[in-house]
């Protein structure tokens, strides 16, 4: 069996001094995609910039594409509170070897330069890339997929709609030619029409063979991309789902939250 292009080991993190999640363990294999599901609050974009790099991880492992991502050991603790503690401490993590290994994260919220512009944005993003792939084909393929992103290429971001600014950041993702995509809430806010756009947006990047790691609250677009499902609850993976088991957004819902008086009885309880 080929190693996987993911795999997390034991790996738990927050905000010190608040552990945020505990535990989590997964593998992720080459050309696959995986979603995570769960209530908000419960730690999913937690976990997710800890697998980039933007915060360290206490303990545990991060393996991509055969690299070791994170220092081993558990994170010392912070025993004075009155000063930067990661001034004088060596990072744990380091989030520019994260992007130049391929691993690219869109973080929930699209962080954007207001003051730059579309054009401006995208042409800073393949400096992540690290020689992978070429910018000019990439960007091309930015266009084709988005072409509000095309028609506003000489806009600043700050002039933007929400859905324009999640799409550009989608399109930033890209132009880093990553080897896996991580894509937090993409549709989070925005309206039907451009909900719509944003996810056969994502349809055809998976299809074109970039491998994803998702998270959203609508179990059918998630399920229309994924291989795998983990289900994510209190800061701990609580199931993980192949895509030939399944279930429908109600049993999901049970699994999670217990089935409603009257409700759906498959035995699993909260």
């Amino acid at each position: 069996m080929s190693e996987p292009l993911l795999r997390v080991e034991g790996l738990a993190g927050g905000y010190d001094p608040v552990q945020i999640f505990q535990d989590i363990s997964l593998a992720m294999p080459a050309n696959a995609s995986i979603g995570l599901f769960g209530p908000n609050g419960h730690g999913k974009s937690t976990f997710l910039r800890t697998l980039s790099g933007l915060i360290d991880p206490w303990r545990g492992d991060i393996y991509f594409a055969g690299e070791r991502l994170n220092l081993a050991g558990e994170r010392g603790s912070r025993r004075f509170r009155n000063f930067n503690y990661d001034a004088v401490r060596r990072r744990r993590m380091n989030p520019k070897q994260v992007a130049r290994a391929g691993l690219i994260h869109v973080p929930q919220g699209n962080l954007l330069f207001p003051e730059m512009t579309v054009e401006e944005t995208l042409s800073v993003a393949p400096a992540a890339a690290a020689g992978r792939g070429n910018a000019k084909a990439q960007l091309d393929q930015v266009h084709r997929l988005f072409p509000r992103v095309h028609e506003r290429r000489f806009h600043k971001i700050r002039f933007l709609s929400g859905g324009e600014r999640q799409m550009v950041a989608i399109g930033v993702g890209l132009m880093a030619a990553p080897k896996l995509l991580i894509l937090d809430e993409p549709t989070l806010g925005l309206s039907p029409k451009l909900r719509h756009e944003l996810c056969a947006a994502i349809q055809k990047i998976r299809d074109a063979g970039v491998p994803l790691l998702l998270v959203d609250q609508d179990v059918e677009f998630l399920q229309s991309l994924i291989d795998t499902l983990y289900l994510f609850d209190h800061g701990r993976i609580s199931r993980k789902i192949e895509k030939a088991e399944m279930p429908s957004h109600e049993e999901i819902m049970a699994m999670l939250f217990g089935a409603p008086a009257g409700g759906i009885d498959n035995g699993v309880g909260r």
